[in-house]
Parts: C-alpha cells; structure tokens; sequence
C-alpha cells in the first residue's frame, strides 16, 4: 500500500473539527464578500401576490358616476346639449330642406349611373383593359372583356330583380291600399339618402355644430412626446411609464405616469404651459399635479374642454334649503375635476394669500358663506381694500369695517384686541365647562355652542387684505398670532388674505398657526413658499403655475384632507343675493356676544401722552405699555414696549434715553415727553393746512 492510500484510508489528524479543502478560487471569492447579499433572491410570484387588494386598481364605476352631485351635473349637460343640437337644427330645417331639394333630383341621375356602372361590371379591370389598348394588344384586351362580360351576365337579373321590387313597393305605396303614412315614411327614407347620394364629398347637408378643435382623448404617445419636449431630464419616451391605464376620469383623462430616475414631479409642475404647447391645447385645460405614490409621480389630468367654458357645478350651499354648521364639512371649492371639496371651518383658521387678480375675494366669500348660513355663527369683517366687497353682508355682521384710513386701521386693532379678550372670556368658560364634564377635551362642543346663554357660539373674523392692517399697525401682528393660537378651540376662526406675502405684510410665525393655506396665483418660489410653508415649491405644491384673472378663483391648498388644486366657488350677483338673503332669513337678527365689551378706536398718541405726568421727562417703554393697559385693558390687552414703540415710529417718534425707575443716573431706553408734545405740534400743524 501506498502512502498516499493509507493517508486516505485512515485519519490520522487530531480529533475535532475535519478542515475542509483548499480552493484557491473559492476563497477569492469568498473573500471580497462582506455581509449579506445586497438583492433579494429570485422567487416564483404567487396567485396570493396577483390578487393583492393593497395595489392601488383602477376604479370600475368612474368618479363622476359614484358621486351623486356630478351625476346630475353630467346629466344635465348632457341635456343642455342635446337641447341645444335640436334647436340649432330644427332653427335650420328651412335650409336643409332646399339642400334635399337641389340634390335629391341629381342623387337619382348619379345612383342610376352607378347601378349600370356595377352592372356592366366595369370597375373589375377596366384599367387592364385600358393598358392593352394603349399597347394595340387586341388578344388582350379580348381576354379581359370576357372575362367582364361573364361577371356582367348574372348582375343584370340582379338589377332587374331589384327595380321589380321597388316597382311594386312604389305602387303599393302610391296605391290606396296603403296607409297614409306610408307616403311620408318613404319619402323621409328615400329622399335623404338620394340627397346624401346627389351632394358633393365636401358639401354637407348638415352644419357642423362646432366648428373648432375638439379633444377626443389622451394617449401614452401624447404624454411622453410631451414629457420628452420639456427638457427636464427625460430624453427618451420609453423612460415615462404608466402604473395604470389611462382613463376618463369626470370630465376629462387622466393619466398618472412615473419619471425616470431622480425627475421630481415640480419639474413638470413648473412647466404646466409646456405640456399645453406639446399637447396643443389651453393651458387651463391642462392639469399636472403630484401623485400619490412618491414624489416623481405625475397626475396629468386634461380636461375635455377648457375650464374657462366648463364653468362649474353647482353649488350645494345655493340650494334654497341649505343650512351649514361650522362644525361640520361642507362645500367651498371644486377641484379640476370639479369635485366638490369640502372644510370644517372649527378648529382651523385659514391663510388665503395671492397677488392681485388671483381671486383672493372669491376664496373669502366662499368661506364667508359656510359661515353665514349657520345661524349661531356671529360674523366679525374687516376689509382694508376700501371697496366695499363685503357691503351685501354688512347686516349679517356684529363688526363691519370697510376702508385705508387710520380709523378703519384703529377699528381693526381694536377688533383683534377684542378677539384676545373674548378668548381670555371663553377659557375660563371651558375651564369651568371642563370641570362639570361638558367639555372633555377642553374645546368648544356644538351643544355648547347652541346653548343659549352660554357666550360659547361661533365667531368667525374674516380680514380681507390684512397687509395693509399689519404695515399700518405692526403691533397687529402679534395680536393675530396670539389670536389664531388660543381662538382654535374655542370657537373662534379666522380667515385672513393678503397679496403681499413677506416678513412685515405677513410674519411667518403667523403662517406657521394658521393651519389650512390656501395660495393663489404668485410671482415665484419666495412668495409661494411664504405662503404654503418653506419647501412646498420643492415638493410641486406651487401657485406659480396660475395666471391673473385667467385663472381666478384657482390655488393650491395644505391643511386639507390632501393637498392640491382647488378652485373656489363665486355664485353670480343673483345667487349670491339669493343666499345673503337666505341667510338674513335663517338668523332674524344679527348674531353678538351677549356681554362683549364694547371696544372704541383710540388715540395712542393722545393715551401715551396722557399716562406720563407733566413732571416726568420721560418713561421707560415696558413702563408706558403697563400704564396703557390700565388705561384702556379692553384695547391694549396683551401690549409690551417693544409694540408701543414701534407703534409711535409713524408720528417720527425715536427712541431716546430715559432715567432708569429708582436709579435716577441709570439710562434706558423709552421716550420723552418732549417728542411726544412735538409730535403732537407737528399734527396740529398739518390738520390746519
């Protein structure tokens, strides 16, 4: 026996663990592995995975046939266009009944002709036949008339078989065995089509009801030629993909596709007038927003016609029945589908912001009016635009301000003051609810709310234009915020609007509270993003995308159930008098807090002036706010120095050094009476010029 034999037939290592063979090429392999491996390995799908019912499926009924309010608004567009064609038609009966006239006659000559043309059985090769003729082939040219006239032999019965039937359906119509209106049946039947057989491929008997383009349907080709012409990172079609079906989806198509790579939806969003210009069509017939799944998904949805000619469906809170409660959902916008979308005005406050033209007046009315129609509901308005848009619900207002003087502007602190002592009123009001269990989770209920007596009830503030109230009145700003803080559960919503979107018209603490923001048209990303919050531009949530006036009434919206487009309801001047008056009816009477402290515009000037003593130089501004507040603690709630001084800036009013309180050689900051008593000067002055 060999050594090598005997090493294999016995073990001759120590006891343990047997090691294993050296493979040269399987330990460099094994060593450039570290961890795991990084794909999941290959698996067989399984029929459980098929019917997964977590995918997302196309939905069976469409949306516009689940929801009942577009149902009828389908149906009666639908009959307002058939209306329409028959009257249109019935409207030019006279002149297409000389058309029938004029080629009926010419109909019967040229189906004749072509009777004996099928007849005789020349359209088979008579091109052939031609051919030959030319060539002076005559053996040819024989074949082929043979062969001609044994296809012609057997169609001539035909013909005479067919003129024997009309014969006799003629003479048994003509005939008086006949009904009488057989006659007209015939006639209604034969004329026409002799017509439509007489007139030229290009002469009509009936006009077209439209005239222009119309879009029939949205295709994949359309899309990614779309997507492709942008230049927004995708370079070939087959990049886009469709995670469903393209599909109708209320009055238009929707289509959701996904972008290659690292492509965001806002790239598309940004370029909404560029899909319009591929796709040839208006730009308000065309709307991208973000899908659902990630953020380089796309819902593309075309409408069939441009929104500007949809117009809207009704308004639900315009029925002569409607009655709302602020703390219920209840309709205010539509969004491109025009599905109603609908808020919950309790416990949220409202931010609409946008530049001139955008439509900002609409989206307040359409809130306005949820609250108008809830009988228990007091209204507070305020608009700094000086034009009266509000004026029709003046007599439904406990507060109404209207104007771009400073006594509308003290009239609009002194409202924001009032709102920081009724929410001062109402906690303890839901401190003491709370201890008796009426109010669990330490808010306002509806039972509460309805309890006469109870100071309780609904206030809704609307300011229209508040920029105008915050430069004039900076300390404003402040009191909102605190407002907009304490008043959400305890009943009191505020709705503001604004065009001027920046740090002083609009504080970003401010945007930080309100809780649903509704940005209309803006110029860029700055204002946009003032308005919705930081980053919302990034994310395709952009208000840049909508046109002045073009696009009135159209925003994008956080806050709600999903963030999107929407388009805020405005009934016409009839409907919306209809709908004051519906709601003067449900109230009888202006709704007010029973023990509101009545609150008057003041004079600061006059008020600081009167809290420092003649024979004081000057006083500290933590000092002059104090003595303000016992002043007047119903309009200078919750003033600091800070506010007093700047609120004294617009009558040049500086700054200076006072003698500190108990240390007459300490210095601080505050202000002299000697600048108060000039100011004072300088405005005696300038009333008498």
């Amino acid at each position: 026996m060999t050594d090598q034999a005997y090493l294999d037939d016995h073990d001759t290592t120590v006891p343990g663990p047997r090691r294993p063979e050296y493979d040269a090429e399987t330990h460099a392999i094994e060593a450039t592995q570290v961890g795991g491996p990084v794909d999941p390995p290959d698996r067989t799908t399984t029929f459980a995975e098929v019917v997964d019912r977590s995918r997302e499926l196309p939905p069976i009924v469409p949306a516009w046939m689940r929801n009942p309010d577009q149902r009828r608004h389908t149906a009666r567009q639908g009959l307002r266009l058939l209306l329409y064609i028959l009257g249109l038609h019935l409207w030019k009966s006279p002149k297409y009944a000389a058309k029938v006239a004029f080629w009926a006659p010419i109909g019967v000559l040229r189906g004749i002709g072509r009777i004996i043309w099928w007849a005789r059985a020349e359209e088979g090769n008579w091109h052939l036949r031609q051919h030959a003729a030319n060539r002076n082939d005559s053996e040819e040219w024989r074949k082929l008339d043979h062969i001609r006239e044994r296809q012609s032999a057997w169609r001539w019965w035909v013909v005479l078989a067919g003129l024997f039937v009309v014969a006799v359906l003629v003479a048994w119509v003509m005939s008086p065995l006949a009904p009488w209106w057989a006659r007209w049946v015939g006639a209604a039947v034969a004329v026409p089509v002799l017509a439509r057989l007489g007139r030229p491929a290009d002469r009509p008997i009936l006009d077209r009801v439209e005239t222009g383009p119309k879009f029939l349907k949205l295709t994949a080709d359309m899309v990614r030629k779309a997507i492709v012409d942008l230049s927004i990172g995708v370079k070939e079609p087959k990049q886009v993909t469709f995670p469903l079906p393209i599909h109708s989806d209320g009055p238009g198509w929707l289509a959701r596709f996904n972008l290659p790579g690292a492509v965001t939806a806002a790239k598309v969003l940004e370029k909404r007038e560029g899909i319009a210009a591929s796709l040839r069509l208006p730009v308000d017939q065309v709307w991208p927003e973000v899908g659902p799944d990630h953020p380089g998904q796309v819902d593309l949805w075309v409408g069939y016609q441009p929104a500007s000619k949809m117009g809207q469906p009704t308004w639900a809170l315009a029925a002569p029945n409607a009655r709302t409660s602020v703390f219920d959902p209840h309709p205010f916008s539509t969004d491109a589908r025009q599905r109603p979308i609908d808020i919950t005005l309790f416990e949220n406050n409202v931010l609409c912001g946008g530049q001139p033209g955008s439509g900002k007046s609409y989206a307040a009315r359409a809130l306005t009016t949820i609250g108008m129609l809830d009988p228990t509901c007091e209204l507070k308005i305020a608009e700094f635009k000086g034009t009266g848009d509000f004026l029709d619900v003046e007599k439904l207002c406990s507060t109404y301000i209207v104007g771009v003087d400073d006594d509308a502007f003290d009239q609009g602190r002194a409202l924001f003051a009032w709102v920081l002592a009724e929410c001062e009123r109402r906690g303890k009001r839901i401190f003491e609810a709370k201890k008796r269990g009426e109010a669990p989770q330490g808010k306002v209920t509806p039972e509460l709310a309805k309890r006469k007596g109870s100071g309780l009830h609904p206030v809704l503030v609307v300011v229209d234009e508040v920029h105008e109230l915050f430069l004039a009145r900076p300390e404003t700003a402040d009191m909102a915020e605190r407002a907009i803080r304490r008043g959400r559960a305890l009943g009191v919503i505020i709705v503001l609007s604004t065009q001027i979107p920046d740090s002083t018209s609009l504080p970003p603490n401010i945007t930080r509270c309100v809780s649903i923001r509704w940005c209309l048209s803006v110029g860029g990303q700055v204002e946009n993003d003032m308005i919705l919050g930081t980053g919302a531009y990034k994310r395709g949530l952009t208000g840049t995308v909508y046109r002045p006036k073009i696009d009135a009434g159209w925003g994008v919206m956080v806050g709600l159930e999903k963030p999107g487009a929407v388009r805020s309801y405005f009934p016409n001047p009839e409907t919306a008098a209809a709908i004051v008056a519906r709601a003067a009816g449900l109230r009888g009477t202006v709704v007010s807090s029973d023990d509101t402290v009545k609150v008057e515009a003041r004079n600061l000037l006059a008020d600081v002036r009167a809290v420092i003593q003649p024979g004081e130089a000057g006083m500290p501004w933590d000092v002059v706010a104090e003595r303000l507040r016992e002043l007047a603690p119903e309009f200078y709630v919750g003033y600091t120095g800070d506010m007093v001084r700047e609120s004294l800036t617009r009558y040049d009013i500086k700054s200076q050094d006072v003698p500190k309180p108990g240390e007459p050689r300490g210095k601080v900051k505050g202000v002299r009476r000697t600048a108060l008593d000039a100011a004072q000067d300088r405005l005696e002055i300038e009333s008498e010029w």
